[in-house]
C-alpha cells in the first residue's frame, strides 16, 4: 500500500493542487494530511473545499484550532501570524469552521501515527526541530512510525532503547527494526528549509519504505492571492526563497 502523507498547506491552494496532481499521476491508495490546512495563505476555502472534497483524511493543526477559536491562542502567537488567523476566519463559512473545528488530534494506521505537532499532551503545539523535543515526542509514541507537521522541514528522528536519539534532515529510508521513526513531512504551502518547492512524503506499507516528494508550483500565484487578500507582504516574499 503506498500513502501519501502531505501538511502544512497554509492556504496554499496552489502548491496543493500541484502536490495532488503528482500524488495522483503515483496511484497512491490513500492521502492523509497532518494539518494545518489554512493559515498564511490567500486561499483556505478552496483548500478546504479541495481537501475535504477528496474525503482526505485530515487531523487539526494548530493554524485550524486558532481559526475556529481564535481566544485559544497562546501569547506565543506572533502579532502577524494572529492578524492572519482572523482574516482566515473572516474567510471561512460556518460550515467550513465545523468541519476544521471536527477534525481530531491524530489519526493512527497499522503500524503509524499522524500528528500535526509533538504527540506530547495538549494545550501547547510544540515545534520537533530539537532531540530534546524529538525525545519528549517519543515518550509518547505508541506506533513504531509516525508523521508529524507543524516544522515545515523535513526533517527524520530516529529512537532505539540503549541508543542516541538522532534528528537530521530527513533521507529516505527502509525503516529498521526495533527502532521508533518520527518523519517531519515538511510543508506543502509554506516550505522552511530553503527549497522553496512543496513537500510530502510518500510511506510504502509493503516495502517498509518512506521517501520524500518535492514538487515545483506556480509560485507567483500564490503570492498575488496573498498581495490581493491583503496579507503582509513577507507571507507572499517568503514564498520564492523557502523560508
Amino acid at each position: 500500500m503506498l500513502i501519501a502523507i502531505i501538511g502544512d498547506i497554509h492556504g496554499n491552494v496552489d502548491a496543493l493542487w500541484a502536490t495532488l496532481d503528482v500524488i495522483d499521476r503515483l496511484a497512491v491508495d490513500d492521502i492523509i494530511c497532518a494539518g494545518d490546512v489554512v493559515g498564511y495563505g490567500g486561499a483556505p476555502s478552496e483548500c478546504i473545499d479541495l481537501i475535504r472534497g477528496r474525503a482526505i483524511r485530515s487531523v487539526k493543526g494548530n493554524h485550524d484550532a486558532y481559526a475556529v477559536h481564535p481566544e485559544n491562542m497562546t501569547a506565543a502567537v506572533r502579532e502577524e501570524a494572529a492578524n492572519v488567523i482572523s482574516w482566515t476566519r473572516s474567510a471561512l463559512t460556518v460550515e467550513q469552521l465545523e468541519w476544521l473545528d471536527a477534525l481530531p488530534a491524530s489519526l493512527d494506521g497499522d503500524d503509524f501515527q499522524v500528528t500535526h505537532a509533538s504527540n506530547q499532551p495538549f494545550p501547547e503545539w510544540h515545534y520537533i526541530l530539537s532531540p530534546r523535543r524529538a525525545a519528549m515526542h517519543f515518550l509518547f509514541q505508541k506506533k513504531p512510525l509516525s508523521f508529524t507537521a507543524h516544522s515545515h522541514v523535513p526533517l527524520l528522528g530516529m529512537h532505539q532503547p540503549g541508543h542516541h536519539l538522532t534528528l537530521e534532515l530527513f533521507r529516505n529510508l527502509i525503516i529498521p527494526t526495533n527502532v521508533s521513526v518520527m518523519v517531519g513531512v515538511g510543508a506543502v504551502g509554506q516550505p522552511r528549509d530553503q527549497d522553496p518547492r512543496a513537500s510530502a512524503m510518500l510511506y510504502d506499507t509493503d516495502k517498509r519504505s518512506v521517501s520524500i516528494l518535492r514538487v515545483k508550483y506556480d509560485v507567483v500565484a500564490a503570492q498575488n492571492r496573498i498581495r490581493e487578500a491583503g496579507l503582509p507582504e513577507s507571507l507572499a516574499s517568503r514564498l520564492e526563497w523557502g523560508q
